[in-house]
C-alpha cells in the first residue's frame, strides 16, 4: 500500500514537472514569437520610411531636373525668339509685322511648352510610355543625340510613386548617357515579357567596366530605386562596347493595358 502511495506521488510530482516544462517552453515560444513580431514591425516600419524618402528624393531630383531643362529652354529658344522681335520692332517696316506675328505666335507656344513642363505632377497625368517619348522628345530637341523608342504591351504602374520612381529611374539612365557615353544614338524600348514589363535603355557610347568599384552614384541610386520598388535590374557594358541597362518590374506591380 505505501509503495502504491509512493508511485502516485511520483507520477504526480513527473506530471507536474512535465506540465511545467510545457508551460515554461511555450512562456519562451511567445517571448521569442513577439520580439520576431517586433523586429519584423520594424523592418517593415523602416522600408516603408526608406521608400518613402526615396520618393520624396525623387521628387526633389525631377523638379530639380524640370528647373534646370526650363531654365536652359527659356535662354536658348524663347530668349532667341524675342531679341529676335526687339531686332524687328526697332526696324519697324510693313513687310516685317507678318515676321513679328510668327515669332510672337512662336514665343506664346514655347512658353505654354514650358508651363506644361514645370508641372511636377505631369507622371501623374500622363502614361508611362508617353513620359519616356516626352524626355527622349526633349534630348532630341536639344541636339544631344539622336534617339529611338519602341513600345509594346507596354504597362502602367499601379501605384503612383512606383510610376515617379521608375520615372526617375529612366531620368538618371539618360542623364548618365548624355554625362558620361559620348553616344551618338539611345535606344529605348517599354515591352512586356511573361507578363514582367521590362525597359530596356540601350546607348552606342564608349561604355564602362561593370565591376562594383567602377559604378558611379548615378548607378547606385538606380539599383537603390530599383530595389525599393521590388524590380530587377541588368547592366551590360564594356569599353568601347556601348551600354544596355534592363529593369525588371514585378507583374503585380502594374495592370496590363
Amino acid at each position: 500500500m505505501e509503495t502504491s502511495n509512493i508511485e502516485v506521488v511520483l507520477a504526480v510530482l513527473f506530471g507536474s514537472l512535465i506540465l511545467a516544462l510545457i508551460g515554461v517552453f511555450m512562456f519562451v515560444m511567445v517571448i521569442v514569437y513577439q520580439k520576431r513580431k517586433i523586429k519584423n514591425i520594424r523592418e517593415q516600419q523602416r522600408l516603408i520610411t526608406q521608400y518613402e524618402q526615396a520618393v520624396l528624393k525623387a521628387k526633389v531630383e525631377m523638379r530639380e531636373e524640370t528647373l534646370k531643362y526650363v531654365g536652359q529652354e527659356l535662354h536658348d529658344n524663347v530668349g532667341q525668339v524675342l531679341s529676335l522681335i526687339k531686332l524687328y520692332l526697332s526696324q519697324p517696316e510693313i513687310q516685317q509685322k507678318a515676321a513679328i506675328r510668327q515669332l510672337i505666335d512662336q514665343a506664346i507656344s514655347d512658353i505654354r511648352s514650358l508651363s506644361q513642363d514645370l508641372n511636377i505632377n505631369r507622371v501623374e497625368q500622363y502614361s508611362l510610355s508617353d513620359f519616356i517619348e516626352q524626355e527622349l522628345n526633349k534630348v532630341h530637341k536639344a541636339g544631344l543625340v539622336k534617339t529611338s523608342f519602341e513600345s509594346m504591351g507596354a504597362c502602367e504602374p499601379l501605384n503612383m510613386h512606383d510610376r515617379l520612381m521608375i520615372s526617375r529611374i529612366f531620368q538618371e539612365c539618360i542623364n548618365n548617357i548624355l554625362k558620361h557615353a559620348e553616344a551618338k544614338h539611345i535606344f529605348v524600348k517599354l515591352f512586356t515579357v511573361d507578363g514582367t514589363c521590362m525597359l530596356s535603355v540601350v546607348d552606342d557610347g564608349v561604355g564602362f567596366e561593370t565591376t562594383a568599384a567602377h559604378l558611379g552614384s548615378g548607378l547606385i541610386n538606380i539599383y537603390d530605386r530599383v530595389k525599393l520598388i521590388g524590380g530587377d535590374i541588368e547592366i551590360h557594358s564594356g569599353l568601347g562596347a556601348g551600354t544596355e541597362i534592363k529593369l525588371r518590374i514585378p507583374r503585380l506591380t502594374f495592370a496590363e493595358n
